[in-house]
């Protein structure tokens, strides 16, 4: 028979591992931006793949980033009801 339940500070640390890669995630995706915008290159080709970058790619980075953020609550709200479970 498996046992149930969460150790709460392996959840907890998992938890706060996600959160640090979120922020490292948004930090890559300020890095590249100014990559990606920080060299001469010029003309339509230059504006249409930096405009792709900053409408499309940078949204969906952003939106890894704050799925990752809402993983980590899960996860910190889950290990909340398993203590509570076990302090019952």
């Amino acid at each position: 028979m498996a046992v149930k339940g969460m150790n709460v500070e392996a959840g907890r640390q998992s938890a706060a591992t996600i959160n640090q890669g979120a922020e490292q995630l948004e930090a890559l995706t300020g890095q590249l931006t100014n990559s990606i915008q920080g060299f001469e290159w010029y003309g339509p080709d230059a504006e249409r793949t930096r405009s792709t970058w900053s409408t499309e790619h940078v949204r969906v980075l952003g939106q890894v980033t704050q799925s990752l953020r809402d993983f980590a609550m899960l996860i910190n709200a889950q290990a909340n009801e398993q203590e509570q479970v076990s302090n019952a």
